[in-house]
């Protein structure tokens, strides 16, 4: 048979009619990204703002030339004022800084030493700051130590000896690999059965709607933690990123992380008609949680509202924890703290998944 135009025409005059009729899909593909555009653009910086730095020196006079800029800046925020030699160091150990810099004399030589710690527990702040104050000090040598021999300038990373950089992004990939797939795994549970007809049965039964919630997404969570202890170990293997033993508490903590976009991605399936709205409805939260997280992006680079809005995603909550745990060797106290907000986050839409799927049986 010959292609005939005008038959293929008359089918896509067909398809796009039914497209036209489907609004669910027209506010995704037309509006939604709208939004993300309006949200990201305003939203995303990659200048931090206020990383609290701590200065150290034994001859104040050394620093007196930078202060002044080093105040006026708003990517960083002064700890303490200038401290004794050490006192920077020890901030930036016990966290109170992230980034801190001591600067005294060679003994030998009277030349001026810069030492620039960093705290490589949170990369995507303290990196930029590093590179400014580096980039700096060597711009003003000649204004600020004219009179003294060019100083040295060492970069250290607390907790990452090494500097690597695949330990910047490989700790938070561990949550965000899987978020995307328990996002997909619970968008995809109740519309698949939908399409292959066995959804009457299922409304058939007489299992309430939080039992067929917890039924259905229960698998899901044995596979979330069995690719949580999977990546890690890939990770530690891999990247030698550390694996202490306290390592356990981010793996406890996982059925709670997962059962949060696991219910989240519930309720789209139960709103949606076709497996193809649940992915792009499901596109609409991994990705927000991706960018307000902090993952790849200093968080306090936001706006006031943006952080609001990453405080409520738990991607946020848990890289944190997989940085504290992996990368500075805190224990399972801190993994507790920072799993609070995600059992509220996962409680409200555990709430909601339950009145999505009772609407969809009305």
């Amino acid at each position: 048979m010959r292609f005939s135009l005008r038959r293929a025409m008359a089918v896509a005059r067909v398809e796009s009619l039914g497209l036209m009729a489907d609004r669910a899909a027209l506010l995704l593909i037309f509006v939604l990204p709208v939004l993300q555009i309006l949200l990201y653009g305003y939203a995303i910086s990659l200048q931090p703002k206020n990383v609290p730095l701590a200065i150290a020196t034994s001859e104040p006079r050394l620093v007196a030339p930078a202060m002044a800029a080093i105040r006026a800046d708003p990517a960083v925020t002064l700890v303490g004022g200038v401290g004794q030699p050490g006192s920077a160091e020890r901030a930036v150990t016990s966290g109170r800084a992230l980034v801190g810099v001591e600067v005294d004399r060679d003994p030998a030589t009277r030349a001026v030493r810069v030492r620039i710690l960093a705290d490589a527990g949170d990369p995507p702040e303290a990196r930029p700051v590093v590179a400014a104050l580096d980039a700096g000090i060597w711009r003003k040598t000649a204004e600020i130590y004219a009179e003294d021999q060019t100083p040295t300038v060492d970069i250290a990373w607390v907790h990452d000896p090494g500097a690597r950089s695949d330990w910047d992004i490989t700790p938070g990939l561990v949550g965000a690999v899987v978020m995307i797939t328990m996002m997909f795994l619970g968008a995809l549970t109740l519309v698949r059965e939908r399409e292959r007809g066995s959804w009457e049965s299922l409304l058939a039964t007489p299992v309430e709607p939080a039992e067929a919630l917890a039924g259905k997404l229960a698998p899901y969570l044995v596979i979330g933690v069995g690719q949580t202890v999977c990546l890690l170990a890939v990770v530690h293997w891999l990247f030698a990123v550390p694996l202490p033993l306290d390592a356990w508490a981010l793996v406890a903590a996982t059925p709670l992380f997962a059962g949060a976009y696991l219910v989240l991605g519930f309720a789209y399936s139960a709103l949606a008609q076709t497996q193809i709205q649940a992915v792009q409805a499901s596109g609409f939260s991994y990705l927000p949680s991706i960018l307000l997280s902090g993952f790849m992006f200093p968080f306090d680079g936001m706006p006031r509202w943006a952080q609001v809005l990453g405080e409520a995603v738990p991607l946020t909550h848990y890289i944190r924890a997989t940085r504290d745990v992996l990368l500075r060797g805190q224990g399972p106290a801190v993994v507790f703290w920072h799993m609070l907000p995600v059992a509220a986050f996962t409680a409200v839409a555990f709430v909601v998944a339950v009145l999505c799927y009772r609407r969809r049986l009305d």
